[in-house]
């Protein structure tokens, strides 16, 4: 049947230019013609939805009288413990902790100890009563020794402490005395007469925990059903029993905000569904939770759904394979383009999508692909641009020799050589050849430090000769950095604004100009110029010293005089040359004179440039 196999060839092909939202819309009508309406056929009939929720609304009506129960006894508690703040005998007592009071403390422990016992004897769930004052201690109802633990470091305290209102805190053993069994506290800051709230004060009464264990554990309950109290951060303090099935529970269930959840939810663990009914405990921010398996409440009219589910199993195994495979075909060209979208995100922009069909998602491919054309040519534009403009920069940096130098050396080479005696002009000669070998560096940008520290001493030399030896230098170079490739001219300018700023207030008497190098531990090597001219304007410093990435502040520096520039030109050629691991900083004090430093830290590998191969 071969017209058979071109039709569904033909008609793949017209699917596959289908929109999405068709292909979508496709595979959802599959799923909903199939599995609603038979499923639907055989779902629980009026009266099993009856008995069901029935069963729901008895869960509902045991947990709320676990929550009445629980939430009337702590009621009675925090009742008492009004009574007790309202008592004469803790207004006493805390007059007392303040020293306002001439009572002993036998006297005060008596009449508080009496206080308490008669709240005690009121409430069967109250285990003692504490109270906690600077000056001392008070508490009755607890046979048991005094731990050597300080009220301040127990858990009591750690809830109080940031809270304004009443805390109850329950303790797997009581923080305060040796005794077996767990306990819960009502934490409360004393609230007397004599306005003791900002005192640091604290009353604490214990309740017996097993007494509220007891009552969860008095709730008839379906089997492998259990009951619990959570606390205000959703973790159980008091369960009916523990069991594999409650450990599970507990381990595996995602306790959520109860706030947003109705009175009643499920819960899923394995194979097994529970039933989720709860009701807050408003007067401690608790939730009481009773938990059962929907298949033990459900037992009587498991039955009807026998037949039901095996159908619906069936049909909806049919239903999600077709859906399966559908959504699969539809979303498969999704996850490649979101897979090569990733690789372009990491760097790779190689990838092409390359989809032959026509729908939207294809038509994203091709967009998609244009795109990455697009900022790949742009990328090459912007790093030929970057280069061609780095290159005129330091082209420019280069000849930016001050013409009126070279002028001036020219004249007193002319001078000297008129007097018939001087052999200086046959030095200031040698000198100006070196000078200018060095600035040309045979055309490459990177010198070393020893051939930068020789043009700069050429420089001073030949600058002092036109300044009648008005002014001392020392050019001093450590060994160890001789070799390390730097810029060239990177110091000249520097100790040219020493000769043309730093001295022109002081008309260059005794001044003296030193430039040199050191290794600073293991990894960085430092270049300074310092001089002891008239110092620099401290607006300038500011803008001198930062980060060489600053532009903003290099565009301050500019706008300033020449010495500006020639700061700015240094700094972002530092900056260009080794990035991150050089950093520029001027310090200077008006009428003591000058430092520039240049730090600069060994790359993790270092190469040679090639601009230091061969000789001078």
């Amino acid at each position: 049947m071969p017209w058979f196999g071109a039709r569904m060839r033909r008609a793949t092909e017209r699917f596959r230019d289908w929109g999405l939202e068709w292909k979508v819309f496709l595979m959802t009508s599959i799923v909903i013609l199939i599995a609603v309406p038979l499923t639907g056929a055989f779902s629980f009939n009026q009266a099993a939805r009856y008995i069901e929720e029935y069963a729901y609304n008895a869960a509902d009506r045991t947990v709320s009288q676990l929550s009445a129960n629980v939430g009337n006894e702590l009621k009675n508690v925090s009742d008492k413990l009004y009574w007790i703040n309202s008592s004469d005998e803790l207004a006493r007592a805390i007059e007392w902790s303040q020293n306002r009071s001439d009572e002993t403390y036998s006297v005060i422990f008596n009449n508080v100890f009496s206080l308490f016992s008669k709240a005690s004897l009121s409430s069967p769930t109250i285990r003692g009563i504490y109270l906690y004052t600077p000056k001392g201690e008070f508490f009755e109802g607890v046979p048991a020794a005094r731990k050597e633990t300080d009220f301040k470091e127990t858990a009591y305290y750690e809830a109080i402490k940031p809270s304004s209102t009443n805390r109850w805190v329950y303790a797997g053993e009581n923080p305060l005395f040796v005794e077996e069994g767990a306990v819960i506290g009502l934490v409360s800051r004393p609230a007397t007469a004599t306005g003791a709230l900002e005192l640091d004060n604290y009353l604490v009464i214990s309740l017996r925990a097993d007494y509220f264990e007891r009552n969860l554990q008095s709730i008839q309950l379906v089997p492998d059903g259990f009951s619990m109290i959570l606390d205000e951060n959703g973790r159980p303090i008091l369960l009916s029993s523990r069991s594999e099935v409650t450990e599970q529970f507990l381990e595996q269930a995602q306790v959520p905000d109860f706030s947003v959840k109705p009175s009643f939810f499920e819960v899923k663990l394995g194979d097994q569904t529970y039933l989720v009914n709860h009701k807050p405990i408003p007067i401690a921010g608790w939730q009481a939770l009773v938990v059962q398996p929907k298949k033990q409440l459900l037992v009587k009219i498991a039955y009807i759904k026998y037949f039901t589910v095996l159908l619906t199993v069936a049909l909806l195994a049919f239903s999600f394979f077709m859906n399966k495979s559908i959504a699969r075909w539809v979303t498969l060209p999704v996850r490649r383009l979101q897979r090569l979208m990733s690789q372009a995100q990491k760097g790779d922009l190689d990838v092409r999508f390359a989809s032959e069909s026509r729908d939207e998602i294809g038509e994203l491919g091709r967009r998609f692909d244009e795109l990455l054309d697009q900022i790949q040519r742009l990328l090459k534009q912007v790093v030929e641009e970057s280069l061609a403009k780095r290159r005129a920069e330091m082209r420019a940096l280069q000849a930016q020799i001050n013409p009126h130098f070279l002028y001036n050396t020219l004249d007193e080479i002319y001078w000297k050589s008129l007097e018939f005696n001087d052999s200086s002009a046959s030095d200031i000669i040698l000198s100006l050849s070196r000078f200018f070998r060095l600035s040309l560096n045979r055309g490459e940008e990177a010198t070393t430090v020893e051939k930068e520290m020789e043009h700069v001493g050429q420089y001073l030399k030949l600058v002092n000769y036109q300044y009648k030896r008005q002014f001392a230098f020392e050019v001093s170079v450590d060994e160890r950095t001789k070799e390390i490739v730097v810029p060239k001219i990177i110091l000249q300018p520097l100790a040219e604004n020493a000769v043309l700023h730093a001295f022109k207030d002081n008309e260059y008497q005794n001044n003296r100009i030193y430039v040199k190098t050191f290794r600073e531990g293991t990894d960085t090597t430092v270049l300074t110029v310092e001089d002891n001219g008239s110092g620099i304007d401290p607006e300038l410093i500011g803008l001198f010293n930062a980060p060489l990435y600053d532009a903003d502040a290099a565009t301050g520096v500019a706008s300033q005089s020449g010495e500006g520039y020639a700061i700015m030109n240094i700094k972002e050629r530092l900056r260009y040359f080794f990035g991150e691991r050089a950093s520029f900083r001027v310090e200077s004090r008006v009428g003591e004179g000058s430092q520039f430093e240049i730090r600069i830290r060994d790359a993790k590998e270092e190469v040679p440039h090639e601009s230091t191969a061969g000789g001078r």
